[in-house]
């Protein structure tokens, strides 16, 4: 048997390495948020704190750096939001985790561990004397009576609830063992006031008639070393249980120091001294008796797209990427907060809501108002797997009196904006007769001005969806009155600085926890050779976090006084297995560790377990051996040794070089960010910045909103091209183009980091594109060629043919020749002066303070979105090229390769009707298109054109002879709609250059559908079009129509030419004579022709054939149409001889779509190897129809039993191709297929709705299928059940939305690699030094090995790639 892959006539296009990614989808359904909703998880996030000797350091300042990253990490759980939160600490063989991951408001049982936080708060009264700012707190002197006062605030205790355990935690400043006597009462008041230095300011005040006598065991350590208290329960339960407390309030302990000798010194720390070991209040209570009041300030987020919703003026939801305030736009907004802990009755203090502004707001003094929804529990605003919305739902809803939002000034980008209070509407809520504790909270904002405003929503940023602040003073609920959050701050408070920094050590351990692995350093507080402070001070990992036995504790070691000498040998006994964190690894992918350190790494005991575990040797030396392998290992969700994906996030705190430099490769390494921090401030921002960014590393595989949409690559460079788009609500969509360069299967960035998120497939958070300044991550708007833009940009329109860049084609204001009519100007809706800026918009200039400067004169760092058009390169000189994006503001941009700056713009006249809407940008959901279509590059003699359609934006096609790299020039353009080209509809074709012989004539050609006919994005039922239904053959150098096919009024006439056809034309040149031969077409009647060209025929007779398939129907769950090209190869076998012809349907413009039933097709075209008494290529007497296939669907033909084996095969023998039926609801295939050594490797759509997995995004998933092109079967065990069955045949992609065009590149023939857009995988199976197999990662990675198997080499120092038939 021999293949032989049928290639077109275009040797031009060769010169030209292309690698297309399409968009993720073709109308607002997918882009928008519409699609459907995943099930949601919070991201998983392991903090690791230094704990080392050096972190005792002030750096001079007051404070340790110890209380200074304790201070900080508190203030940003504080504020955390729909994140799960543990902790793990250094002790000097790896490190505990001090508290497993946990959602940060889960309920736990009550711990609290309280620091003094103010100077004023702990103080000393001698001889009537107050002394506040003492280094030490003396407890007794000698043998003077000695008062000493320690506030404690936000004491998160409830109103009568029994305390169970209370006690103080001294840390010593010196070794005293003479007798001493300290009674310790509270101040008996509700909330106590800090102390002064007024005389007699703590023994003056009132007390408790409860008190503790401590006089025995009461001998204070060597310095820096600590001691409990006696239980002090009943003298805080005295104040506990007074009518004037409230949890949240603070408490005051008193303590009365005696002794009859003169060297009674108890010394303790107390604030002043800066270093966090303050006396600490350690208490804990019954958390069933929590009924009484509590304070709270409560931070509630969106937590989801469907607890969001827009209601247009029509009823209809209109929910995307932002929250738009805008008259025009939407009627109402509706927000709806979730698990509301504030009980009934409450007494509100304080509410509004908070939103971040996803973009800048030119104008000020907008207005809306705000109401709260009048019901219990209000449900969620959509519904079901697709996200059913009620018609006017928000309007109908029973609504609270408003609150006015007036006189709202300029929003500009990720800044937070706070309502007015909403105080009472939130009162009147929780004081309804159906409120419960735990009930949801809904508002409902309309009655928008015309004042522009956009916050994001939950998918367009999760971090910055709307958020409410309640501030309350209320009865506890058992079972939630402490939290996580609490918890964990709580063990932060307890860390103190001392011994080494053992970072690999603790990133293995943190390993082994997120793998669910044994307990390794946590279980024992260290080894022999460890200091005892340092193991007074650790812990084993907590009882939470592994399944197994209990610690074994020594003798007079117990629960309350951990921090006892007689603790340091606890240990776990063996064979504890830690519990992970993740409990779904296929939707759990936002995994991270955040790593603070102020050191040099060292005491690295853990190489040969990393080595072990990885398989491989590391790099590295000495304390950094191996940090580097393991985080980048865990990163990738693939290769993953501990089966789940976890990224490293690391803070270098007042660090050196060398440790910066160890952490800032941890962190490119590992996937994550690296945060340099010196000063307090500096700490909060990046604890703040990492919980930010940990959220929007969406959970459900994307980040939201952003889409890839193609990607080319150099002929004589290793550089990667992506023109990126970012759906908006507005009718501006933001679009850029970045440059990034290959390496294997890598895609690097200008670090040399791997730039693309494993888990989504999408670029990372902390990639660093080439042209950008600073780090851009997966943020379209950031760097790129958008940011490399100038006031002195070549903008120009253009109108006929020949040079575009003179004078009167420049876009500028000065400029006469362009008229009000032009811009589509409304003399009654634009007030004058709107042609001056909107011109000025147009060429770049910043007229509406988009970037919010205050200034309006400086340039726009904006270009347009490219949705469907990929990018082309033009290569000028070895060292000199162009990249070429068409976007849908309608310009075509030149930028220059190596410095991302643009040689020029220019756009068809016609298009400058739409940039007033786009400086308006007013509309919501009326995306605007413009040149939207593929671009084809040809190299002609010593010409180099460039041929665009306008897909969704017009009828019209464009050769623009682009030889000088900066004056284009226009060589033709066909104008759809009209003349010969009557028939013709969107321009969607993608032309196919190529050569055919008319007479004696050769002629250059370029050959097209007739494109889209609009009507079909409506079509239930299949109906015939009016437009779009043709085939053109045209003259690449001139424009002329040479030959056209159509159901009339055509050359060749064919009646079942019924449909519009927007695929391209798949053209054969079956004995490379540089001819075309044949052409094969698809239609939206889901039909296939083929056409046969006759060269040195006459036009009359240059061209037969008919239709060869058809596949459609005209029932709805019938109407099959092709989008999309076949791909064609010739198969020889012993017994048959034909044209392999594959081709999936799917509806691109419904993406949504479950009821047609769509299928993947291939068909054996036998008729090109027959001729007829006339020597014409022979059709099969009656088109092939669904029967005529072999239904490969159910993978019968490998079978386990031997009798359906033998009938399948009889069955698949007499037939005349095979299909295969995508049974999964709503599975459609939208993009070409490619057919590579026997095999077809193709995608599939699945909406969310249809999706079998839980954590299906809301844009959908895609599949990559290899299958058989003989017979359908797979290729691969991919499941390893031993026999190859139907989900052996595909693999789902980490990337979400429409999967992109299959490309194959082959870098010097020695390891192809297969790229769907970013997300780039080896084509080959690998082997190691020793010949053995080398184990793939992802499902996709098993799946593309199989294409070229065990690769040969068969040319050296060459790229090439296999690109989608021209």
């Amino acid at each position: 048997m021999s293949i032989k892959r049928v290639t077109s006539s275009v040797s031009a296009f060769l010169l030209t390495i292309l690698i297309s990614m399409s968009a993720l989808g073709d109308d607002l359904e997918i882009y928008l948020g519409t699609g459907g909703n995943a099930s949601t998880y919070n991201p998983n996030v392991l903090f690791i704190m230094d704990s080392s000797g050096s972190m005792g350091s002030r750096d001079g300042t007051d404070a340790t750096r110890m209380l200074r990253v304790q201070n900080a990490l508190k203030t940003a759980l504080g504020s955390a939001t729909n994140i799960n939160a543990g902790l793990m600490r250094f002790s000097d063989f790896g490190g505990p985790v001090l508290f497993p991951v946990r959602g940060i408001d889960s309920p736990v049982s009550p711990e609290i561990i309280v620091p003094i936080i103010s100077g004023s708060d702990d103080a000393n009264e001698i001889n009537e004397n107050v002394a506040l700012t003492s280094n030490e707190l003396n407890l007794t002197v000698g043998t003077e009576i000695v008062y000493t006062g320690l506030r404690y605030q936000d004491l998160r205790i409830p109103r009568g609830a029994v305390i169970t355990s209370a006690r103080l935690r001294f840390t010593s400043r010196a070794l005293n063992t003479s007798d001493a006597t300290l009674s310790i009462r509270a101040e008996s008041v509700g909330n106590s006031t800090t102390f002064t230095n007024e005389v007699r300011n703590i023994s003056s005040r009132s007390t408790t008639a409860s008190e503790v006598v401590w006089d025995t065991d009461n001998n204070f350590p060597l310095s820096d070393e600590t001691i409990l208290s006696p239980d002090l329960s009943a003298v805080i339960q005295e104040v506990v249980n007074r009518a004037d407390w409230c949890g949240g309030n603070s408490l005051n302990l008193l303590i009365e120091g005696s002794s009859a000798v003169l060297s009674s010194a108890r010394k303790s720390s107390s604030f002043e001294v800066g270093n966090g070991r303050t006396p600490q209040l350690m208490l804990t209570y019954d958390e069933s008796t929590a009924t009484g009041c509590m304070r709270e300030r409560l931070i509630y987020q969106i937590t989801s797209q469907r607890e969001n919703a827009e209601e247009q003026s029509n009823g209809y939801q209109s929910t995307g990427t932002e929250l738009t305030f805008y008259r025009d736009s939407n009627s109402y907004i509706g927000l709806r907060f979730t698990d509301i802990n504030v009980p009934k009755n409450a007494n509100i203090s304080n509410a509004y809501l908070e939103f971040t502004a996803n973009r800048n707001s030119a104008s000020s003094n907008g207005s809306m108002v705000i109401r709260a929804v009048q019901e219990d529990d209000p449900g969620r605003m959509f519904s079901g797997r697709r996200n059913n919305y009620i018609r006017y739902l928000l309007r109908d809803k029973p609504k609270s009196a408003g609150v006015n939002w007036t006189n709202i000034g300029q929003w500009l980008t990720d800044r937070d904006y706070k309502s007015p209070s909403l105080t009472s509407m939130v009162q009147a809520t929780v004081n309804r007769t159906g409120w419960n504790n735990g009930n949801s909270m809904m508002f409902v904002l309309s009655d928008f001005d015309w004042s522009y405003r956009g916050a994001y929503t939950a998918s367009g940023k999760p971090s910055g969806a709307a958020r409410l602040v309640i501030e309350f003073e209320g009865n506890a609920t058992p079972g939630s009155s402490a939290t996580v959050r609490q918890h964990i701050m709580s063990k932060v408070d307890e860390l103190t600085a001392n011994g080494l920094t053992p970072i690999v050590d603790t990133l293995y351990e943190a390993a082994m926890y997120f793998g669910g692995r044994e307990v390794y350093y946590g279980r024992k507080r260290g080894e022999d050779s460890v200091s005892s402070s340092v193991r007074r001070s650790t812990r084993v990992s907590h009882r939470a976090s592994y399944t197994g036995s209990d610690a074994v504790r020594p003798a007079g070691c117990n629960e309350g006084d951990l921090s006892s000498s007689n603790c340091i040998q606890e240990y776990i006994p063996v064979g504890a297995q830690y519990i992970s964190p993740i409990i779904d690894l296929q939707c759990q992918v936002n995994n991270h560790i955040v790593l603070l350190s102020d050191g040099e790494a060292n005491n690295n005991h853990s190489v040969g377990e990393i080595q072990t575990l990885l398989g491989t040797n590391c790099t590295g030396n000495g304390g950094e051996k191996c940090g580097i392998d393991l985080v980048k290992n865990i990163s990738d969700a693939g290769d993953s040794a501990i089966g789940a994906r976890v990224v490293t996030h690391t803070i270098g705190f007042a660090a050196n070089s060398t440790a910066n430099n160890f952490l800032n490769q941890l962190a490119l390494q590992g996937g994550g960010g690296f945060y340099q921090a010196n000063n307090s401030e500096d700490l909060v921002l990046a604890f703040q910045a990492i919980l930010r960014n940990v959220k929007d590393v969406n959970a459900t595989f994307v980040s939201p909103g952003v889409a890839v949409n193609q990607l080319n690559r150099l002929t004589h460079r290793d550089e990667l091209y992506f023109a990126l788009f970012k759906p908006s609500e507005g009718t501006l969509w933001p679009g850029n183009l970045k440059k990034y360069r290959i390496s294997g299967d890598q895609v690097l960035d200008k670090n040399g980091v791997n730039a693309v998120d494993s888990g989504s497939g999408f670029f990372s958070e902390n990639s660093h594109s080439y042209w950008s300044t600073t780090q851009d991550g997966n943020d379209v708007r950031q760097g790129g060629a958008a940011s490399r833009l100038d006031l002195l940009r070549k903008v120009y329109f253009f109108n006929g043919t020949g040079s575009v860049m003179i004078p009167q084609n420049q876009v500028s204001e000065s400029n006469a020749d362009i008229t009000d009519a032009d811009l589509a100007l409304d003399p009654v809706t634009d007030p004058a002066g709107t042609r001056e800026v909107v011109l000025k918009w147009a060429r770049g200039v910043d007229v509406r303070d988009d970037d919010g400067d205050g200034s309006t004169t400086d340039i726009r760092l904006q270009i347009g979105d490219p949705i469907h058009s990929q990018p082309v390169i033009v290569n000028y000189s070895a060292t000199d090229s162009a990249v070429f994006v068409a976007t849908n503001h309608g310009f075509l941009h030149s930028i220059d390769a190596e410095t991302g700056e643009e040689n020029f713009a220019i756009m068809p006249k016609e298009l400058m009707k739409n940039l007033n809407e786009f400086y308006r940008n007013s509309s919501s959901f009326n995306h605007i298109y413009g040149l939207d279509g593929d671009m084809v590059y040809r190299e002609y003699g010593d010409k180099k054109y460039i041929y665009v359609g306008m897909r969704r934006g017009g009828n019209n096609y464009y050769a623009v002879d682009v030889t000088n790299k900066t004056d284009p020039k226009i060589v033709f353009t066909i104008n759809g709609g009209e003349g010969d080209y009557l028939k013709m509809g969107q321009s969607w074709s993608r032309p196919t250059i190529t050569k055919v012989k008319i007479g004696s004539i050769v002629k250059d050609v370029m050959i097209i559908g007739a494109g889209y006919d609009e009507s079909q994005d409506a079509k239930v039922n299949r109906s015939e079009d009016s437009i779009g239904n043709a085939v053109y053959i045209i003259d690449a150098n001139t424009g002329e129509l040479l030959w056209s096919a159509s159901n009339a009024g055509a050359d060749l006439t064919v009646t079942e030419m019924n449909y519009s056809i927007p695929a391209r034309i798949s053209v054969i040149d079956r004995d490379n004579d540089g001819l075309a031969d044949h052409m094969y077409v698809a239609d939206m009647g889901g039909q296939i022709f083929r056409f046969d060209i006759y060269n040195g025929k006459s036009t009359s007779n240059l061209v037969k054939g008919g239709l060869l398939a058809q596949f459609g129907g005209d029932l709805p769950e019938n109407n099959r149409r092709f989008y999309y090209a076949p791909d064609i190869a010739e198969v020889s076998t012993a017994d048959d001889h034909y044209f392999a012809v594959a081709i999936g349907s799917g509806l691109r413009a419904g993406p949504l779509n479950t009821t047609i039933e769509d299928s993947f097709f291939m068909v054996k075209d036998k008729g090109v190897f027959e001729r007829d008494e006339f020597n014409n290529y022979v059709l099969p007497s009656l088109p092939f129809n669904i029967s005529s296939l072999y239904d490969a669907t159910e993978h019968l033909l490998t079978s386990i039993n031997d009798d359906v084996k033998a009938l399948q095969r009889s069955l698949f023998a007499s037939k005349d191709g095979w299909m295969i039926r995508l049974t999964q609801s709503g599975e459609k295939v939208l993009a070409s297929p490619l057919i590579l050594d026997y095999q077809v490797f193709f995608t599939t759509y699945l909406p969310a709705s249809s999706s079998a997995s839980a954590c299906a995004p809301p844009t959908g998933n895609s599949r990559a299928y290899l299958v058989n092109l003989l017979d359908g079967n797979a290729v691969e065990d991919l499941n390893k059940n031993r026999n190859k069955d139907a989900t052996d045949r595909y693999a789902l992609l980490k990337q979400t939305g429409i999967a992109p065009d299959t490309k194959i590149l082959i870098e010097n023939i020695v390891k192809p690699v297969v790229c769907l857009g970013a997300e780039c995988v080896s084509a080959v199976i690998e082997t190691d030094e020793n010949g053995a197999v080398v184990a793939c990662g992802s499902d996709f990675e098993c799946l593309a090995r199989n294409i070229y198997g065990k690769f040969e080499r068969v040319q050296k120092n060459t790229w090439k790639t296999e690109v989608e038939r021209q």
